[in-house]
């Protein structure tokens, strides 16, 4: 394959639109270095893998080292104990409970 042969794309939005947002909202000169920057962004970011895998392993690790620190152990649940969960979970889903807030509850009240 020739390394300047045009490779056709087919926008979902259409044309118009499309060169609407780029140029006048995002303030490119032309499609072409928007998608090319976009093909390239979009590349580097699979490739080093993406930024929520990494920042999945971070909290992992943080959540790790407070665990050691404060000597907690994470242990499964027992079958009563899970069964108790579904339980209230349920009773949440279909309305028959309220959840609570409390004051700092990321909820609006």
């Amino acid at each position: 394959m020739n390394a300047r042969a045009p490779i056709s794309y087919r926008p979902t939005i259409e044309r118009k639109r499309l060169e609407n947002l780029i140029t006048r909202k995002l303030h490119y000169k032309a499609i072409n270095r928007f998608i090319d920057e976009a093909v390239r962004e979009k590349i580097e970011r699979d490739l080093s893998g993406s930024g929520e895998a990494r920042l999945k392993r971070f909290l992992d690790k943080v959540n790790q080292a407070v665990s050691e620190y404060k000597g907690w152990t994470m242990l499964k649940p027992s079958k009563a104990l899970v069964r108790e969960i579904e339980k209230k979970a349920k009773a949440l889903e279909t309305g028959k409970v309220k959840p609570v807030t409390w004051k700092g509850s990321l909820a609006e009240t």
